[in-house]
C-alpha cells in the first residue's frame, strides 16, 4: 500500500477533536502542526477543504509535505498565522473552527482577537492541554454557548474536547462545571474516563487547598469550595 492510499492515523485527543467537526465542513485548523487532523478529515471524504495554520514555519512546512504525501495538498490552504489573524476566513468560507494542542488561555486569547467566531453558525472545535476552566469562563462569559463535550485520553493524560458556538447570551457555571463541563457532568459514570478526571481534579484541588492552609492563604476559601463540591458529585455518582 502506497502513502497515496493511507490516513495518518490520529490518537484519542485527536480523534475525539476530529468527531466533533460537521460533516461537509470547511475547516481552518489552527496549529496544525503536522497536519494530520484535516488530513484525516479530507481522507475520510467528511470535509471539502481546509485551511491549515501554524505560527512556526517548521510545522507548516511538514504539515505542506505530508498534505502532499497524502494527496490532498489541493484541498489545504497553508498560512503562516498567529491564530486566526491571516487566516481568509470569510472567504474560504470557514465553518468550522479546530484550536487543539495549546492552553485554555491562549485558545481564549485568539477567540477573543477574532468577530468572525461570534456567529451562530460557525462551530468552535476546542481542545485545551490545560487550564480548560480559564476557557470555560471565556466561552461563558463571552456569549457561546457549549453544544458538545467529550473526555479523551492519550498518552497517560486525559482532556477535554469541547464545541461550542456563539449565542450571545452570557451563561452562569459552578466552579466544578467549568472544571468539568455540564455535559460532562450529565453524562457521569456513562463516560468511562470520567471517574479518573473527577478523581484527577479531586486530588488536584486537594493538594492546592492542602498547600494554601500550610502557607497560610487567606483566598483558601473558593478551593475548600470547589473541594467540597467535587467531593459531593463523586459521593452522588457513586465514585
Amino acid at each position: 500500500m502506497n502513502d497515496m492510499q493511507k490516513t495518518p492515523q490520529l490518537d484519542d485527543r485527536m480523534a475525539k477533536a476530529a468527531s466533533l467537526v460537521r460533516e461537509g465542513a470547511t475547516i481552518a485548523d489552527v496549529g496544525t502542526d503536522h497536519g494530520y487532523l484535516p488530513i484525516s478529515l479530507l481522507r475520510a471524504g467528511k470535509i471539502r477543504r481546509a485551511a491549515a495554520s501554524d505560527i512556526h514555519r517548521g510545522p507548516l512546512m511538514h504539515a505542506m509535505a505530508n498534505a502532499k504525501k497524502y494527496g490532498v495538498a489541493d484541498q489545504i490552504r497553508f498560512f503562516l498565522s498567529d491564530g486566526l489573524q491571516n487566516i481568509p476566513l470569510q472567504d474560504m468560507g470557514i465553518t468550522d473552527i479546530v484550536i487543539c494542542g495549546m492552553g485554555g488561555e491562549g485558545i481564549a486569547r485568539i477567540l477573543s482577537e477574532s468577530a468572525y467566531v461570534r456567529n451562530a453558525k460557525i462551530s468552535l472545535i476546542l481542545q485545551p492541554m490545560s487550564a480548560t476552566e480559564k476557557l470555560r469562563v471565556y466561552l461563558a462569559g463571552a456569549g457561546f454557548a457549549i453544544a458538545e463535550e467529550r473526555i479523551a485520553a492519550s498518552k497517560g493524560k486525559l482532556y477535554q474536547c469541547i464545541c461550542a458556538q456563539y449565542d450571545g447570551i452570557p451563561k452562569n457555571c459552578t466552579p466544578a462545571e467549568l472544571l468539568l463541563g455540564k455535559q460532562i457532568l450529565q453524562r457521569g459514570a456513562a463516560d468511562p474516563l470520567f471517574s479518573p478526571l473527577l478523581q484527577k481534579y479531586i486530588q488536584k484541588t486537594r493538594q492546592e487547598y492542602t498547600g494554601k492552609l500550610q502557607g497560610g492563604a487567606a483566598d483558601g476559601k473558593q478551593t475548600r469550595f470547589l473541594l467540597e463540591e467535587l467531593l459531593q458529585i463523586a459521593k452522588d455518582k457513586g465514585i
